[in-house]
């Protein structure tokens, strides 16, 4: 397994969160890797706060214009970190440590990045770079997670077939029927063998209690999960000989 990563100091914790795998070199971007059908595959990661500094000023996409430059073909952008919309004036938040007011003792709080930013401009943004730029966006909370997700990426590149999505969904059927049994149904359920279960294949064979009773063995045999015996015994319960 190759994963060609940046050496430079700020990736030395991607580094060691990819482990033996990771090749660190001079590089176009965070960290990149081929398919198995020649496909090379750029990641960059970017904190919360980092990814808002580029929104102002263009930085990342012009990393990702160095990439195209590079003949990448598939562009990631790992998205690192915590965040929400502050409920009251809607700005983008990040957890930070500090002290909680009420209790005056080290806790997580939330602030707003800097540069401050509006969160719905930040999911839009987040929006435009698949729908406008062709740039996949995934997210971790921070850098296991973005390894993690590089790791697995490798790993489904790495294989030709992929089946997960050629699938057609078919409801499982019912245990609980939401409708009141039929006198047929009821009936047999009470014949020795049958139950529940095989009331209800005795139902849909049978239009009513009196063509059950005037059947004769050989046919209650026929009957999917009724053996001879069975058969035999439900006909006597019935009253008939066999």
């Amino acid at each position: 397994m190759s994963i060609f990563t940046s050496n430079l100091p700020n990736d030395r914790d991607l580094i060691c969160a990819l482990g033996s795998g990771a090749v660190p070199l001079p590089l176009f971007t965070d960290a990149c890797f081929s398919s198995c059908d020649g496909r090379v595959i750029a990641a960059e990661r970017k904190k919360v706060g980092d990814l808002a500094q580029c929104i102002n000023d263009g930085r990342f996409l012009f990393q990702a214009q160095g990439c195209a430059e590079a003949d990448c073909d598939i562009m990631l952008l790992i998205l690192e970190g915590r965040y929400r919309r502050n409920p009251d004036d809607g700005l983008l938040e990040v957890p930070v440590w500090g002290v909680n007011p009420r209790t005056m003792r080290r806790a997580e709080v939330w602030q707003p990045v800097r540069p401050t930013m509006q969160f719905a401009r930040f999911t839009s943004y987040l929006w435009e770079l698949p729908f406008l730029a062709g740039i996949y966006v995934l997210h971790s909370d921070d850098v296991r997670g973005t390894a993690d997700l590089i790791l697995a990426l490798y790993d489904w590149f790495q294989r030709p077939g992929h089946q997960s999505l050629k699938q057609m969904f078919k409801p499982p059927a019912p245990t609980v029927q939401l409708v009141r049994p039929s006198l047929v149904r009821r009936v047999a359920s009470e014949l020795p063998g049958i139950g529940y279960e095989r009331s209800g294949t005795v139902a849909a064979h049978f239009p009513s209690v009196r063509a059950m009773c005037a059947a004769e063995w050989q046919e209650w045999a026929g009957l999917e999960g009724i053996g001879k015996k069975t058969a035999q015994k439900v006909v006597q319960a019935l009253g008939r000989e066999c």
